[in-house]
């Protein structure tokens, strides 16, 4: 990483939907901005520092009571009933 990458920059947002069978059945990209609405419904303290600030360092669950914050923050989403979302953040491959 150069000097004008930050880690935010650098990170990438999705939004995963697993079926009963645990077979992916949807990917939504989710924006910076997305992140910024949401982040604070999860509970962010898993790293090691304490604080995962962007969402990135690990598979955040929203649990069928978040789903309703979470559409009112970022109403382009959908939530299928039976299907398990997970927030992660991984970094960009350059």
């Amino acid at each position: 990483m150069n000097d004008t990458d930050t880690p935010r920059e650098r990170l990438v947002w999705r939004l995963f939907g697993w079926d009963a069978d645990e077979r992916l059945a949807d990917v939504t990209e989710l924006s910076r901005e997305d992140i910024l609405r949401i982040r604070d419904l999860f509970d962010r303290r898993l790293p090691p520092d304490g604080l995962d600030e962007w969402l990135a360092c690990a598979s955040y669950e929203v649990t069928h009571d978040l789903r309703p914050h979470v559409l009112a923050a970022v109403p382009r989403l959908k939530f299928e009933p039976e299907v398990d979302y997970f927030v992660e953040g991984a970094v960009r491959s350059r």
